[in-house]
């Protein structure tokens, strides 16, 4: 599948708005924003895109080839798992082992988040629980990634379309019935409008790309009216309209822009934000940036604050400020060293997990499951 950059971009503003949400109060006003409900959603209708269009290509291509879609799914498991969880499985062992220090429930709890099942533990508890409190998404996106595969692959094609928008309804309906339930937005169920409007997505660029510029017309309707819906109050006062379902829609209609755009060869608008180099260098490594953003500010937030008062004292207000910039960019380096040490090594693995078969005689051709 093509690389597109601009999507790294959008990537790097999610983990930034996702760990502005974390690191302010809810009461500042950088935060009268759904900073981290933005985030998420991006990264989820993110997920929905590419894994679907990895899907839909390997799927293809298997067919082409005559080769099974058994082994589609393996390899796509393999380099899913290549990528997700060699530093998750070593930091939440690590953080096990230290439980005394993190002031969480961790090791009662590690059950669930050896297993991914961590949004059903905040659920039952109703309650989060410090440093570890993030990692619920992760536990939604990976139990998406089991159910996903096998619907992409093994769903008859006519019915794919409708199976991705039975998901969106399902996504829609189950948050309208869950509302009244304490943290119900959490369970997987509830994010399928998410994942499958970037699975709406992925259907279109793959198998009708010439509706493209036609869905794009339509999503910037619909996403106008999000946005009106939102800043009005109407999805609170006239009729109930999910947050993450306004979120998702807008989400959509950027990421299907950067698609257009990349697909037509087009210049894109805004190009200084969406092929900067910075946030492109953020979106690489926004994986660990995710990761390690609620753990860094304990280890050192206490210790800069020390040394700031000691050496450069600055009025109260504009400390969280300094102490903001300075975490965050220990923060980057630190997803740095994790993905130049431990998570580009382990990729190159994923090379073992190609589709190998001679087309033509002298020619081979080769089939990637997963990215």
């Amino acid at each position: 599948m093509k690389h597109i950059k601009p999507l790294d971009s959008l990537r790097a503003i999610a983990v930034f708005l996702v760990t502005v949400s974390h690191w302010f109060s809810a009461r500042h006003v950088i935060n009268k924003a759904p900073n981290g409900v933005i985030g998420v959603e991006v990264f989820f209708v993110l997920s929905g895109f590419l894994i679907t269009r990895i899907l839909l290509e390997s799927r293809l291509k298997a067919e082409e080839l005559s080769i099974g879609k058994i082994r589609a799914l393996k390899n796509f498991f393999f380099r899913r798992a290549l990528r997700i969880f060699p530093i998750y499985y070593l930091l939440i062992f690590t953080l096990f082992i230290f439980h005394d220090w993190t002031g969480t429930n961790i090791k009662p709890a590690f059950i669930y988040f050896v297993t991914y099942t961590s949004n059903f533990y905040f659920y039952h508890l109703k309650a989060w629980d410090g440093m570890i409190s993030h990692f619920w998404t992760l536990a939604v996106e990976e139990q998406f990634y089991l159910l996903w595969p096998w619907i992409i692959l093994f769903v008859n094609k006519k019915y794919l379309l409708p199976v991705i928008l039975f998901f969106v309804a399902t996504g829609i309906c189950s948050q309208y019935l869950l509302r009244e339930i304490e943290m119900g937005d959490i369970l997987t169920i509830s994010c399928f409008d998410a994942f499958g409007l970037g699975a709406l997505l992925s259907w279109l660029t793959v198998f009708k790309p010439q509706a493209l510029i036609s869905f794009y017309k339509i999503i910037r309707l619909f996403a106008l009216a999000c946005l009106i819906i939102y800043f009005t109050g109407l999805y609170q006062q006239w009729i109930y309209i999910p947050l993450r379902t306004l979120v998702s829609v807008i989400a959509l209609w950027i990421i299907t822009y950067v698609v257009y755009m990349d697909k037509e060869e087009r210049e894109i608008q805004f190009s200084f934000l969406l092929n900067n180099k910075l946030l492109l260098f953020i979106g690489k490594i926004s994986y660990g940036m995710y990761l390690y953003h609620r753990i860094l500010p304990s280890l050192t937030t206490e210790v800069l604050n020390r040394y700031l008062n000691n050496h450069f004292p600055l009025p109260e207000k504009y400390i969280v400020y300094v102490l903001f910039i300075e975490n965050f960019t220990l923060l980057i380096l630190i997803a740095w060293l994790s993905w130049k040490l431990i998570e580009a090594p382990l990729l190159k693995l994923k090379k073992y997990f190609t589709y190998r078969s001679v087309v033509h005689p002298g020619k081979e051709e080769s089939l990637v499951a997963g990215n």
